[in-house]
Order: C-alpha cells, then sequence, then structure tokens
C-alpha cells in the first residue's frame, strides 16, 4: 500500500501560495487607491493640498496596516530636510520633537535625496553600514520601513516614509511600485501649490506695483489740479497786502482780490472733495444718473491738466437731459480714464490739433453710447485687438491696468467697450450703457 503523502510535504506549498495570493490582492487593491488617489491630487486646489495628503497618507497606511507615516521636503538647497506631513495611528509613538533626519539618519537622508528609495522588511536587514539608521530604530522602534524619494518636474523635492512598528512586513517589488507611484502623485501637487503660491505672490507685487502707480498718478494729477488755485489765491492775497501797506487807495480792487481769493479756496476745496468721492472705497449703487452732469464733473476735475497740456474738451449730450442707469463714482472713473488716455494719445502723438469731444448719443434701443474722440496719433494695430486686456499698453510707463478696469466696470454695468479709428486723425474710445426709462406723461398716464 502506497502511503499518502503527509502534511509536511504539502503544507508549505499550500503557504506560500496563500502567501503569493495575498499579496497579490493586497498589490491589486492598493493599485485600485493608487487610481482614487491620483484623481483627488488632481481636483484639490491648491489650497486644500497639505490637507489632501494628510489625509491620503492615512489612507494609505491604513490600507497597507501601516502605523505612521511623513511626507519630508526641503525649501531649497541649503535649507534643512523637514518633515511637513505626517499620520500615526491612535496608541503608536509619534514623531520626534524638532525631528531632523539629516541629524538622525544622515547617510540615510543623504541617499533618499538623491533618488535612492531604502526598505528594510526586518531591522536586522538594515546594513552594517548604516550604524546610525541602526541606532535610530533601536531607540524608536520601527520593525519594517519604506523611504521613498519624492520626485517633480525631473527632480528629488522631498520623500515620504512608511513605518510599521507591531512586526516586520514584507516589500513587494510591485507594492514598492505603486508606493512610488503615490509619493510621486504627491510631489505634483506639491509641486503645482508652490507654483500657483509663487503666482500669488508675483501677482501681489503687480497690484502693489499698480497701485503705487496709480498712487504716483493721482498725487501728479491732484498736484496740478491744487497748485492751479493756490497760486491764484496766494496772488490775490499778495496784491491785498500790497494795496494794505500802501493805506488801501483802491478798496474795489482789493475787495475783488478777496473775492476772487474766496472763490479759488472754494474750488480747491472742491476739488479735494471730487477726487476724495471718486476714489472712496464703497458699495457699489446703481440707480438713474444725469450722464452729461457726470461728464462735466469729470472735466472739471481734468480743466488744469487740459490747461497745462493746451487741449480743448468739448460735451455733446443729445438729447439734452439724457440718463442712464449705473454708480456714480465707478462711471466718473471710467470717463476719466478715457480722457486721460486721450490726453496722453495727443501729448505723445505732438498734434497740432489739440481736441477732447465726449459725445453721448443713443445707440440702440434702451442703450446710450458714450464716446471720447481724441485727435492723437491713433492705436498701434498690433495692439488694437488687445487694448482691453491686462499689461497691454501703448504708453512709454503705462501700466497696461486703467483700460481693463474700464472694461471691468463697462461690463458690471451690462455694457460693452471698443476702440475704433477716427476717419481723419486720432481714435475714438466708445462704451454702451442702460439708458433711464423716462416717466410717462401725466396725459399718458390717464390714458393707460
Amino acid at each position: 500500500m502506497q502511503p499518502r503523502p503527509t502534511k509536511k510535504t504539502l503544507e508549505p506549498k499550500r503557504d506560500r501560495r496563500a502567501l503569493v495570493d495575498r499579496d497579490q490582492h493586497e498589490i491589486s487593491r492598493f493599485e485600485s487607491l493608487v487610481g482614487e488617489l491620483s484623481a483627488a491630487m488632481a481636483r484639490a486646489p491648491a489650497d486644500e493640498v497639505d490637507r489632501e495628503i494628510e489625509s491620503w497618507l492615512g489612507k494609505i497606511c491604513r490600507a497597507l496596516d501601516l502605523d505612521r507615516s511623513a511626507v519630508y521636503e526641503r525649501d531649497s538647497p541649503d535649507q534643512p530636510v523637514r518633515a511637513t506631513h505626517t499620520w500615526v495611528r491612535p496608541n503608536f509613538p509619534a514623531f520626534p520633537k524638532n525631528y531632523e533626519p539629516e541629524k538622525l539618519i544622515q547617510r540615510s537622508t543623504q541617499l533618499v535625496m538623491s533618488g535612492e528609495t531604502l526598505v528594510f522588511a526586518d531591522p536586522s536587514e538594515i546594513p552594517a553600514d548604516n550604524p546610525d539608521t541602526r541606532r535610530m530604530v533601536a531607540k524608536y522602534g520601527p520593525k519594517a520601513s519604506a523611504a521613498i524619494p519624492m520626485w517633480a518636474g525631473g527632480r528629488v523635492i522631498g520623500a515620504a516614509s512608511f513605518g510599521k512598528f507591531r512586526s516586520p512586513r514584507k516589500w513587494p517589488p510591485e507594492l514598492l511600485d505603486q508606493l512610488a507611484m503615490a509619493v510621486r502623485l504627491f510631489g505634483s501637487a506639491i509641486e503645482r501649490k508652490q507654483a500657483e503660491i509663487a503666482i500669488r505672490a508675483v501677482r501681489t507685487e503687480l497690484r502693489v506695483a499698480s497701485r503705487r502707480n496709480v498712487m504716483s498718478e493721482l498725487v501728479a494729477s491732484l498736484s496740478h489740479e491744487i497748485n492751479q488755485p493756490l497760486g491764484a489765491i496766494l496772488s490775490n492775497l499778495g496784491g491785498v497786502a500790497r494795496l494794505l501797506t500802501q493805506g488801501n487807495p483802491q478798496p474795489a480792487m482789493a475787495l475783488e482780490a478777496v473775492n476772487s481769493a474766496i472763490e479759488d479756496t472754494k474750488r480747491t476745496a472742491d476739488i479735494v472733495r471730487r477726487i476724495r468721492s471718486m476714489f472712496k472705497n464703497q458699495v457699489e449703487h446703481k440707480a438713474p444718473i444725469g450722464i452729461g452732469p457726470l461728464i462735466g464733473e469729470v472735466v472739471k476735475l481734468t480743466a488744469g491738466e487740459a490747461s497745462v497740456r493746451k487741449i480743448a474738451v468739448r460735451i455733446e449730450v443729445s438729447p439734452p437731459g439724457q440718463r442712464v442707469i449705473g454708480d456714480s463714482i465707478q462711471l466718473q472713473q471710467c470717463v476719466l480714464n478715457l480722457v486721460m488716455n486721450a490726453f496722453d494719445a495727443i501729448t505723445e502723438a505732438r498734434s497740432p490739433r489739440r481736441d477732447v469731444v465726449i459725445k453721448v448719443a443713443p445707440e440702440k434701443i434702451g442703450w446710450a453710447a458714450v464716446c471720447v474722440c481724441d485727435s492723437g496719433g491713433g492705436i498701434d494695430p498690433a495692439v488694437a485687438k488687445r487694448l482691453f486686456e491686462p499689461f497691454v499698453t501703448t504708453k512709454i510707463d503705462g501700466m497696461g491696468l486703467g483700460l481693463l478696469v474700464t472694461r471691468s466696470i463697462v461690463e458690471s454695468h451690462g455694457g460693452r467697450i471698443w476702440a475704433s479709428p477716427n476717419p481723419d486723425q486720432g481714435s475714438t474710445f466708445t462704451f454702451t450703457l442702460p439708458m433711464a426709462e423716462r416717466k410717462r406723461s401725466s396725459a399718458s398716464r390717464r390714458m393707460g
């Protein structure tokens, strides 16, 4: 009778097959998890990247029955590697305070940051030529660990470590490949976050530069506006002082000089009031506005500048009394931007014709068109189609933001803005605004 095979000869094969099946099942489940991680990292906004990474460190550790994990970054080549994201299973040792990998495990940190993956399934596998890692493991206790370089943009920007404290564990090559993919996804998300932070910093710098430029132009304009009436006040008061020293032989002349000084003082106060109201930060308030008087306010504000540059400004409103719906302060800013651009165009072209015409007329049913026509050198064809884009300008010292702001205001009122060359000379900027409904007459109300 032939003897049966004993369990001793069959069991090891069955155990090995079971272990292989278990490993394959774990790798398959983890591969699916990495697919979910890829989608989550792609969706995460820059502000949420850090929180997502820490959440996914936990998901990875729970899926692989690990106890602790961390992501490390180096801010710059001369800065130390530091742990930026961590996850620890409850009731397991946290990372040491002020943990600096390069001090505790200098050689291992250098190897990982140079692009090598370091793993051990059991502390006995740690090479003898790596005594600092042996000491760290003996002191802090992980029984299995994987340290994986974090790649992004073709370079190592950090690393990630995964450890198990309860028992040793194997790291099949296929599992390590999936872990490396997960860490690379972390690296790509961190690089994207850093790029967005850098872009925001540049935008902030540009905003600050723009504000400085606007303030510089405002101060220059305000200086022109105020210096004229102040100079007139000084001249009139000087004349009064001379008359007083002479016993005031011409009282009528002295009275006229005092009245002129009073009027110029009021004019100065009015200039300051208009500047303050135009640039005051207040809630947008749209209401029916007389567009003619609004344009007249802007023309008064720029009268000093027009005088200095010897430019004549004319307003034509048809029909008279035309009213639109809008925020008066914002619309004053629109007209001011276009009028100052017209002044600049005439000045830079050194045009013998020096006039700006501001026209208001119906554009289509329910809409009015405001046109600012200049006699400058016209618009450069190279930038004509991009005039209202950010940082596009035809001025030597321009920031390319004025027309962008103007377009933004016009569009917030439901209108549109465009530029066109004049048939003879210069160019015209036109924007549209919704008309305010006229009140019906009492007769029509009775008939209705």
